[in-house]
């Protein structure tokens, strides 16, 4: 296409992280490129992550959590935006898209980016209880939320633990359902035993539980799960997510069996002018060099970014991710990235574990405590897999540093003789990252 005598239109359906990322570098490296955003909800590019916070009580102003508001892009940045418009269909050949109140929109370029949407059993999707994923949504469930009310969460994954934590720093009485044996199974046994008794300590918690049914009554809801039943003033689940894909099952457009979109490197599906991005999207795991699922806020951004410089032929490639996920919980920060060892091991690594206990900063050095962290790492070569941090002080930052140290293909060895920096107020001249290694060299 001359882009001297023809004016490029770039469709881009979802508003989120990667739609809005997409958008603004597809119109920064094309200025002269019509760019149209079209979104189900009602606002564009806010911090999703911070929800939990929000409900919580963290703070009562929602808008403290949009990024950018609406004329940022379309004042400033001259890219038009749709708000409250769902997509019914795509047509690839004869491009366009339909919407859901019947209109169309013709594309030169479409770029997808709808995101994801919480998984809740069909039984209870009439119950009463809510699921979050959005802004709109968020809203909604904060108009609910009252001061000290008993408030059930379902899930332990990353969003119900940050949830019941939440929710409790709020004031709230909470209780944690969970099928689950354990809390928290993403994280290792062998290093999550301080930080689940603290939690036990906090919320109540119902392990090997399954909900069967949520009633509303007029003082509330009544749980029934396999452990018993409780009286709860709100139910919220965190049961998963699942991709906004259902309009595309009918059309050319390659998808997985779980709903995913299909893309390579460029984000472009198998249709040449379509690409994808974001948490309705497969991508490849740096780790495995397989096809995943990362769906995560900085993912997103990158992916969107990687998208919108395609669509309009400037070169970009997306090599993949390691799903690094920080969350705190409590007074906890909990982090993970790469493989965890029984993944190791599914994937055919001939994987080892070292785990250790250390302090945070220099013992003699006020505010350390103990940080628990597990490397993953494949023998004979030492190649690093992945890595679980939880401690109450500067474990963020030590599971960024193992991160790279993991992307980059480090082994143990190169672990341990990395130079990081060293002073007594952010930790020991053996810092636990490099005892880590060391012990892995063993």
């Amino acid at each position: 296409m001359n882009k001297a005598s023809t004016v490029m239109k770039i469709l881009i359906i979802g508003g989120g992280a990667a739609g809005m990322s997409a958008a603004s570098k597809a119109k920064r490296v094309d200025p002269s490129s019509e760019v149209i955003v079209y979104d189900s909800g009602n606002f564009v590019s806010y911090a999703e992550c911070g929800l939990p916070y929000y409900l919580g009580g963290k703070f009562d102003d929602y808008g403290k959590l949009i990024h950018y508001p609406v004329k940022e892009f379309t004042e400033k940045r001259g890219i038009v935006v749709k708000t409250g418009v769902s997509i019914q269909s795509v047509d690839p050949e004869m491009k366009f898209v339909s919407f859901s109140d019947g209109s169309r929109e013709t594309f030169d370029r479409l770029i997808i980016c709808v995101g994801a949407h919480p998984k809740i059993d069909e039984k209870f999707k009439n119950s009463g209880a809510v699921a979050i994923r959005s802004l709109d949504s968020g809203i909604e469930i904060k108009s609910k939320i009252h001061e000290k009310m008993r408030i059930t969460v379902v899930g332990d994954g990353v969003l119900g633990m940050e949830l019941a934590s939440s929710f409790k720093e709020g004031g709230h009485e909470v209780i944690l359902i969970s099928h689950h044996s354990i809390l928290f199974p993403k994280i290792s046994k062998d290093i999550s035993k301080s930080l689940l008794d603290d939690f036990k300590k906090k919320i109540n918690v119902e392990l090997n539980s399954e909900v069967l049914d949520v009633s509303k009554e007029s003082d509330g809801y009544k749980v029934v799960t396999t452990s018993g039943s409780h009286k709860t003033g709100f139910v919220i689940f965190a049961t998963g997510i699942e991709p906004n894909t259902a309009f595309l099952k009918n059309s050319t457009i390659d998808l997985t069996e779980s709903g995913l979109i299909k893309t390579d490197e460029k984000m472009q599906t198998n249709i040449e002018y379509i690409y994808a991005a974001g948490d309705c999207t497969t991508s490849r795991d740096i780790v495995t060099g397989k096809s995943s699922w990362h769906p995560l806020a900085q993912v997103s951004n990158k992916m969107g970014r990687v998208a919108g410089s395609n669509a309009v032929g400037s070169r970009m490639a997306f090599p993949g991710s390691i799903g690094t996920t920080l969350v705190k919980i409590f007074d906890y920060e909990v982090g993970f990235t790469g493989l965890t060892f029984d993944d190791a091991i599914k994937e055919g690594f001939t994987a080892e574990k070292t785990v250790i206990k250390a302090w945070s900063r220099a013992a003699y050095y006020e505010g350390g405590s103990e940080v628990f962290i597990e490397i993953v790492y494949e023998e004979p070569s030492g190649r690093l897999l992945g890595c679980q941090i939880v401690g109450k002080d500067n474990c963020a930052w030590r599971l960024n540093s193992v991160a790279v140290a993991i992307q980059a293909k480090l082994s143990v060895e190169e672990l341990f003789y990395t130079d990081f920096g060293y002073t007594p107020p952010f930790g020991p001249v053996w810092d636990p990252i490099v005892i880590a290694a060391s012990q892995s060299m063993k």
